[in-house]
Order: C-alpha cells, then structure tokens, then sequence
C-alpha cells in the first residue's frame, strides 16, 4: 500500500479510537455523578444518622498538620459525630515510613474531644477503593462517606461496590485558584473513569 493512504488509514484509525476513549470517559463520568446524587446530601443536617462516618484522607504537612482539603474533611466528620449522625469516625488514609494521614487525622479530632474509643484507623486507605476495602474489613456496613463533592462520586461507586450503604456528606473545597481547579478537573475526570475498569479488573481492595 502507498504510503500516503496508509497513513490516512492510520489517521482515521487514531481519531475513531481517541473518539471511543472520550466517549468511555464521558459516559463513565456521568454514570458516577448520576448514581451519586440520588445518595449525596446537601449537608450535616440533612445526613442519616449511621454507626460510622469514613473519613478520607488527604495530604498531611509537616508536624502532622492536615492540609485545607483535609482539615475540612474532619471539620465535617467532627459535626457530624455531633450532632449525632454517625457514632464512630473511621479515619483512612496513606501511610508510608513517618508519614501518616490516619494518626494525624485521629489527633486532630482527639483534640477537638472525640473519645479515642470512637475513632477507628485504617492505614491502608492508599487509595479510595482501598479504604472501602479496608472499612468493610474492619466491620463498615452502613455510613456515612466525608469527602469534597468532586470526590464523592467516585468514593460512593467504590463503597457501594465493596457492600458498604453509603451516604455522601460533602466537605468544603478550601483549595482556591484556577490552577488548582483545572488540575483538579483532569484528575478526577481521568479517575473516576479509571473506577468502573478497576472495579472490572481487580474489584475494590
């Protein structure tokens, strides 16, 4: 074949499966958005009241310090073990040689006067499905799910896929600036269509 039609050939080859890739991306998307909203709140007020809130972890900074998106997180899970909503709070989150999101997550609530004996750590929340995983290891079945509402979507697929009844509470997005929400943007985007393959592939673990 001459290579001028091969490479037309070629061409339309790499934009019919770039079109199927944006076309699996898009349809994941709004899958996951569409079945977390008939299972998101507005707000504290409004949650159930469930045995367990799982709050997500997020990046801690030096001195065990949670950063703005975290620090909301616990803001959220710290009012709604409050008000009564959730009993326990399951703090998940990377733990990797010194640094570790559950046990300064569990600090910062400590020192707000949550009982230790109603915090519940799980280190292995490396990633999202991970802390399903490891929530429902731990005896999670119904709860409450703490995260920014970008998040939810993709936490409550993998909650529900690893048999958890799961509630999202969204938490304040305290991070500012169009970088940040671009980046932002793309990441999630990319993630929550990488969520229904992972689930395929591997499950929730």
């Amino acid at each position: 074949m001459p290579e001028g039609p091969r490479r037309r050939r070629g061409l339309k080859w790499l934009a019919a499966a770039s079109l199927a890739v944006l076309a699996f991306v898009a349809a994941a998307n709004l899958y996951l958005i569409a079945t977390a909203r008939g299972a998101t709140v507005s707000g504290v007020q409004e949650a159930p009241a469930r045995p367990y809130a799982i709050v997500l972890g997020n990046r801690v900074l030096a001195g065990g310090v949670p950063s703005m998106e975290l620090a909301a997180r616990l803001q959220t899970a710290l009012a709604l073990h409050k008000a009564g909503r959730a009993d326990k709070l399951v703090v998940s989150g990377l733990t990797a040689g010194d640094y570790d999101e559950p046990h300064a997550m569990a600090a910062w609530l400590e020192a707000r006067g949550v009982s230790p004996a109603n915090i519940v750590l799980d280190p292995g929340g490396r990633r999202t499905a991970a802390t399903m995983a490891g929530s429902v290891a731990l005896g999670v079945r119904s709860a409450l799910v703490v995260s920014q509402g970008y998040h939810l979507p993709r936490a409550l697929y993998f909650a529900r896929r690893a048999g958890i009844d799961a509630v999202g509470v969204p938490a304040p997005s305290r991070s500012t600036g169009w970088l940040f929400g671009v980046k932002g943007f793309i990441r999630e985007t990319t993630a929550r269509a990488e969520a229904p393959l992972e689930v395929a592939l591997r499950g929730v673990r």
